[in-house]
C-alpha cells in the first residue's frame, strides 16, 4: 500500500466520485511544540471502505497512551501499536473502527502536538468510483442451474460450501473463518482442520522463503466486499492468537498475491469462483493469497474498472486485518492477464508487479480480431461457392492454423453481441429484440455501460439505449500484406474486402463497414480501456508467462505477448520492465516467476534514489531475468523478444522464434502496426505504390468503388487515439469527470 499512496500523491489524476463525492482530503498538521503527522495505510484517505482504516501516527512521542483521538470531535477509542523506529522518530500504527459514512476528520494530539487528517468512507458493498452498480444483479443463490441441473455452489476449500440462504439485498453474507492444513500422508489437497486448539498428527510444515520452518496450517476468510464474494488465505496457526494489522501471523512473509481469473462476459451476476487462492506454491512459501468472484473476468463483466476497484477495497480489508503487505503481486491467465494490465495501467498503485500468461493486452483490441474472425471473415472464407483450401484461409487470417479464427469462437459466437449470455443467467432474463426487448443485454460494452454510456444508441423500435461500441473497419484492407507478398491475386483480395461487411448494434451481419461512435473510441483511449506502455504501466514491473499455444490453434496466440511489448517500445523508449519468457504447454515456470519478481520488487523497495520510477524498475531488474525462451529438452536460451514485421508469414529467425513462431494475426495481415491498438484509423488516398502489384483499369476502378473515402494510413496514430488518463471515477453520468488535482 506504501507504493499505492507513493504512486498516486506523486502521478494521479484525481476525478469526482459522482456529483455528491468530495475533493481529494488532504492531511492537516497543526504547528505546535513537538512533532507529529498523521496518514492513511490502509487506503488513500478519500477511497476508505467498510466503516475502519488503518492510519499511522508518526511523532517524537516515546509513549502511544498519550495520544488524545477523536473522530467527528467525539472521543475514539482505537487500538495503537508501535510499528518502526528510525532517525530518532516513531511510527505507531491505529486501527480506526466504527468511521461514520462520508467524511471524518480524525484529529490526533499529544502534549503540544496536534494532527488532523480527514478520510472519507464508503460502505463495504460500494461503489466507490466504478460508477452506478450493474442491474439487474444476480447473487449466488439465483443463478441458472449448471449443465448438469445442480445449484451453483460457491466452494469454501475446507470440503464445504457457502451458505447463500440468507444472502441480504447487496447480496452479502456473514463473513466465515475456516482452516484447513497440508498433511503428512499426501500432498494432493488440503484438509480440513479438525481442532483449533490442537494440530493433528499428520501434520506437515513447509519452509517459506524468510527460511521459517513453520506448521502449514492456512486461514481461510470467507465474506462479501463490493457484491462480490472474496477470500483470504494466510499460513497461521490458530493455537496463536488470531492476526491483525497490529499483529501480523508470524508465519506470514509479508507478501500479498492476488490472483485473476480469465474469460470476458458481460456479468451482471456475483459469480461462485474466485482467481483461485488455496495456491500450494504460494501458500507454502509465505504469501497470503487473495481474490474476489468479481476478479473473474467472466463473471465481474469484463469490466476491469470494476475489478480494480473490488481489489483495492478487499486489498484495504487485508491491510486492515492482517497487515501492510510489503507488496502485491497481481497474477492470473487470459482474461486474468487483461485484467492485471489494465489495472495496473489505469489504476496504478494497486498492483506492485504483474504475472501475467496467456496475456491479452486488453479486451477491447483482442475483441476486434476475434470479433472480426467471428463475425465477418469465417462466413466469407466458407462459402462454399469460393472453395478456398485452408491454406488460403489461413494466410488471410495470419495464424498458425485456420482453426486459431474457428477455435477461437467455441461454443459462443459473438463475444460482443446482446444475446451472447453466460450460462448463469437465466434465459427468461435474456435479451432478444423480438421477444425479450427489455431483457438483460449481454453485450461488453452494455456490461461497461458505467464506462461507455456517455453517449447511448437508442433502439427505434423499442426507445432503448444501448452503448456503443468502438468497433470499426472503415477502410481497413484485408489481406494486404498477403497480396504484396504474392500469396493471394488480386481478385481474392478485392472480393475478400468487397464482400467482408460489418455488423449492426446487434452484432447481426451488415453489408456495410462497422462505422464506430468516436466518442466511443474516444472513451476506450481515454479510460484505458485499451493499454498503452506509458501511464501506469510505466510504473510497474511486468514477468510476460508465455506458454506456446499457436501450434494447437489456441486463441491465447504468442503474438500478443509481442503487441503488449510494441507499446512499452513506443511509448517508454524501451520495454526493459516488461520481460517475455516462453516455453511449451507442458512446462511450468510459474514458481520461478513468483521468486523472481519477489527479487525485483525487493530490489525496487530497497532503492531510495531520487530518480524516477521506471528507472528504478529497470535498474532493479534481476540480472538473471531476461527475456528468454525453454527447449523441450528444458535449454535455456537468452533472447530478446523480438517479432520482425517485415517476415509476417515466417517469423522464424531467431532460436526462440524457430522454436516458438510467432504469427500474425487479421489486422496485422491488413497492414496495420505491431501494437494493434488504432481502433478507427485516419484515412488516405488509395496509392499505387503500397502495392507489390499492378491493377488493371477495371480493378482499380473496383478498388475505389470498395474504398470511396480512402485507405487506413497505418503511419498516423487511430482516431481519437491518446493515452489514458489514470484513477478515474464514474458518475451517475459515466464519464462525466473532472480533474480535481494533477501531480506530475
Amino acid at each position: 500500500m506504501k507504493a499505492l499512496a507513493s504512486a498516486l500523491l506523486a502521478s494521479a489524476i484525481y476525478l469526482s466520485l459522482a456529483a455528491c463525492s468530495p475533493e481529494p482530503p488532504t492531511t492537516v498538521s497543526i504547528p505546535r511544540v513537538g512533532f507529529l503527522a498523521v496518514s492513511p495505510v490502509s487506503n488513500l484517505a478519500h477511497l476508505i471502505s467498510g466503516n475502519n482504516a488503518l492510519v499511522e501516527i508518526t511523532s517524537d512521542a516515546t509513549n502511544p497512551d498519550s495520544f488524545v483521538i477523536t473522530v467527528n470531535d467525539q472521543p475514539a477509542s482505537a487500538q495503537i501499536a508501535e510499528h518502526a523506529f528510525a532517525d530518532g522518530v516513531h511510527h505507531y500504527r491505529m486501527l480506526l473502527r466504527e468511521l461514520q459514512p462520508g467524511n471524518n476528520l480524525v484529529r490526533v494530539e499529544t502534549g503540544e502536538a496536534a494532527a488532523a487528517l480527514s478520510l472519507v468512507n464508503y460502505p463495504i458493498t460500494g461503489p466507490i468510483f466504478s460508477g452506478e452498480q450493474q442491474q439487474p444483479y444476480l447473487c449466488l443463490h439465483e443463478l441458472a442451474p449448471g449443465r448438469d441441473g445442480e445449484k451453483r455452489r460457491f466452494a469454501i476449500g475446507n470440503g464445504e460450501y457457502l451458505d447463500d440462504s440468507n444472502m441480504d439485498a447487496n447480496c452479502g453474507v456473514a463473513t466465515r473463518t475456516d482452516y484447513v492444513y497440508r498433511s503428512t500422508d499426501t500432498d494432493a489437497e488440503f484438509k480440513p482442520l479438525p481442532s483449533l486448539d490442537s494440530r493433528p498428527q499428520d501434520l506437515a510444515f513447509t519452509t517459506t522463503n524468510e527460511n521459517q520452518n513453520v506448521p502449514y496450517i492456512v486461514r481461510i476468510e470467507t465474506g462479501t466486499i463490493n457484491r462480490a464474494i472474496y477470500q483470504i488465505v494466510i499460513l497461521h496457526d490458530p493455537v496463536a492468537n488470531a492476526p491483525s494489522a497490529l499483529a501480523p501471523s508470524p508465519q506470514w512473509n509479508g507478501r500479498l498475491v492476488y490472483t485473476f481469473g480469465g474469460g470476458c462476459e458481460a456479468g451482471y451476476f456475483q459469480g461462485a469462483s474466485t482467481g483461485g487462492v488455496l495456491r500450494d506454491s504460494m501458500l507454502a512459501k509465505g504469501y497470503a493469497v487473495a481474490s474476489s468472484t468479481l476478479n473473474v473476468n467472466a463473471q465481474g463483466g469484463c469490466n476491469d474498472v470494476l475489478s480494480a476497484e473490488t481489489t483495492m477495497m478487499v486489498k484495504e480489508h487485508f491491510i486492515e486485518s492482517y497487515g501492510e503487505p510489503d507488496y502485491t503481486i497481481g497474477n492470473g491467465g487470459s482474461g486474468g492477464a487483461m485484467q492485471q494490465l489494465l489495472i495496473a495501467g489505469s489504476y496504478p498503485g494497486i498492483l506492485d508487479g504483474l504475472l501475467p500468461s496467456m496475456t491479452f493486452p486488453d479486451a477491447v483490441s483482442y475483441l476486434t480480431d476475434s470479433q472480426e474472425c467471428a463475425s465477418l471473415l469465417r462466413d466469407f472464407v466458407n462459402d462454399p461457392a469460393r472453395n478456398l483450401d485452408e491454406t488460403t484461409k489461413n494466410i488471410i487470417g495470419g495464424w498458425s492454423m485456420w482453426s486459431t479464427c474457428e477455435q477461437s469462437l467455441g461454443e459462443r459466437p459473438k463475444r460482443i453481441a446482446p444475446d451472447d449470455c453466460s450460462a448463469e443467467i437465466p434465459a427468461t432474463l435474456q435479451y432478444h429484440p423480438q421477444t425479450s426487448p427489455n431483457g438483460i443485454r449481454c453485450s461488453i460494452y452494455d456490461g461497461m455501460r458505467n464506462i461507455f454510456g456517455e453517449k447511448l444508441y437508442t433502439d427505434v423500435t423499442t426507445g432503448r439505449e444501448f452503448a456503443r461500441a468502438p468497433h470499426d473497419n472503415v477502410g481497413v484492407q484485408y489481406g494486404l500484406a498477403a497480396l504484396n507478398e504474392g500469396l493471394i491475386d488480386i481478385d481474392l483480395f478485392l472480393d475478400l474486402n468487397e464482400n467482408i461487411g460489418g455488423w449492426n448494434i446487434d452484432v447481426q451481419p451488415q453489408a456495410q463497414r462497422t462505422e464506430a461512435d468516436e466518442d466511443a473510441i474516444r472513451i476506450a483511449y481515454q479510460t484505458g480501456r485499451i493499454t498503452n506502455g506509458s501511464a501506469g504501466l510505466s510504473q510497474v514491473p511486468i514477468i510476460d508467462d508465455r506458454s506456446y499455444l499457436d501450434d494447437i490453434g489456441n486463441f491465447h496466440a504468442s503474438v500478443y505477448s509481442f503487441v503488449m511489448r510494441a507499446r512499452m517500445e513506443r511509448d517508454n523508449g524501451h520495454a526493459n520492465n516488461y520481460v517475455v519468457r516462453r516455453h511449451n504447454r507442458d512446462m511450468d515456470i510459474a514458481d520461478d516467476n513468483l521468486a523472481l519478481m519477489d527479487r525485483w520488487l525487493a530490489g525496487i523497495k530497497a532503492d531510495q534514489s531520487q530518480i524516477s520510477t521506471l528507472e528504478k524498475i529497470v535498474r532493479a531488474r534481476p540480472a538473471d531475468l531476461q527475456d528468454d525462451c525453454f527447449a523441450a529438452n528444458g535449454e535455456r536460451i537468452v533472447e530478446q523478444a523480438s517479432f520482425d514485421m517485415s517476415r509476417l508469414f515466417d517469423n522464424t529467425g531467431s532460436p526462440c522464434n524457430g522454436l516458438f513462431p510467432p504469427h500474425a494475426g487479421l489486422r496485422l495481415v491488413a497492414g496495420g502496426p505491431l501494437t494493434n491498438d488504432i481502433l478507427k484509423c485516419q484515412l488516405k488516398e488509395i496509392d499505387a505504390a503500397d502495392y507489390a502489384v499492378k491493377f488493371t483499369a477495371a480493378e482499380q476502378e473496383r478498388l475505389t468503388n470498395i474504398f470511396p473515402e480512402g485507405v487506413c494510413d497505418w503511419s498516423k496514430p487511430g482516431v481519437q487515439q491518446q493515452t489514458n488518463q489514470t484513477w478515474l471515477s464514474y458518475g451517475p453520468s459515466p464519464v462525466n469527470l473532472y480533474h480535481a488535482r494533477t501531480e506530475n
